[in-house]
């Protein structure tokens, strides 16, 4: 029996005791995390981030670029967003470039991928420190560390690859014809039909799911009777794969703020449960299960966050062990 993979717990207010389990980092070293939405709030406050880095050598901050209108769409407005949001102690490196488009190829044996386009500077570092939000995703179902891997360091292209085979409708008898999803498509593939309700042209749509995230009533739909949710979390796994190769990885997830939807909403969303605490290890596939079993059992109403496909697949392509050891500290 192989052993289980070692997953730690802290309270919020005993944050310190992260720089204990820290190992010796490989540089230069890069620090990966999600600086917020314009007009989010629940993302992990730059305070908490500041405390664990203040102890690392010569740390930075990498990131790469969104697909949709935002800020964060260019290197430019990211940097700027990311220091009005508290995130200016650390160089931060948007590594695809300043429009996203900057890529390296990696090889992998997946069952989606054999090629996967990366963020292009993210060759320069030797090691990440990932540290996650774990929280809803209208597509994934969760993100945490094996997103933060996936989507978190492809580039533009790499993006659109992971989502290309999400397709999404609208329940017209759901619609409301409030036009929020039209506002929120980054490449204006939603419109009014005749009778004011909106559709989408699957042809134009690039599946970034902004429009799951707006819509007030529930009436954006992706087919999960087909592979949708469960394809996306396996082609996440994958890209986790090519995330991680080659490199020295540790993760940290932060269980507070936790929301149905993801830190790329542009707006302050609710909480669906208490703040919970961090969870840390050096296994991405144990701290996502480990992530998504504490968060269930405080709230038996979030079993939308499951994707067992992605931890599953994740297991497979060995990039960790679902099976952890939750040890306190």
């Amino acid at each position: 029996m192989s052993a289980k993979a070692k997953v730690y717990f802290v309270k919020i207010d005993e944050i310190e005791k992260i720089k204990e389990l820290l190992p010796e980092f490989k540089m230069p070293l890069g620090v990966k995390v999600h600086f917020g939405e314009q007009g989010n709030t629940t993302f992990v406050p730059a305070k908490y981030i500041k405390q664990i880095t203040d102890s690392l050598d010569k740390p930075v901050f990498v990131e790469s670029s969104v697909l949709y209108k935002s800020p964060r769409r260019t290197a430019v407005g990211h940097k700027k967003l990311a220091q009005e949001h508290g995130f200016d102690w650390l160089p931060i490196d948007i590594m695809d470039g300043e429009v996203g488009d900057d890529c390296s190829e990696v090889d992998i044996e997946g069952q989606h991928f054999q090629k996967c386009y990366l963020a292009k500077n993210l060759e320069k570092y030797k090691s990440l420190l990932v540290i996650s939000h774990f929280k809803g995703h209208g597509g994934a179902g969760f993100g945490g560390a094996l997103k933060n891997l996936s989507m978190g360091l492809a580039c533009r292209r790499g993006k659109l690859a992971m989502h290309s085979m999400i397709k999404h409708h609208i329940k017209k008898e759901k619609c409301i014809s409030c036009g929020a999803c039209i506002a929120s498509c980054p490449v204006d593939a939603i419109a009014f039909d005749e009778n004011k309700k909106a559709f989408i042209n699957e042809e134009v749509c690039i599946s970034c799911s902004k429009c799951i995230s707006v819509c007030s009533v529930g009436a954006v739909l992706i087919p999960w009777g087909g592979a949708g949710k469960k394809e996306l979390g396996e082609r996440i796994a994958e890209y986790a794969l090519a995330g991680q190769m080659g490199k020295q990885c540790f993760y940290i997830n932060f269980l507070i703020n936790i929301t149905d939807s993801c830190d790329c909403v542009d707006k302050q969303m609710d909480k669906v449960t208490e703040d919970i605490g961090i969870l840390i290890s050096s296994d991405p596939v144990a701290i996502d299960q480990a992530s998504y079993d504490l968060v269930l059992k405080q709230s038996h109403n979030i079993e939308s966050f499951n994707n067992d496909a992605q931890l599953q697949h994740a297991e497979e392509l060995v990039l960790g062990s679902r099976k952890y050891e939750l040890i306190n500290l």
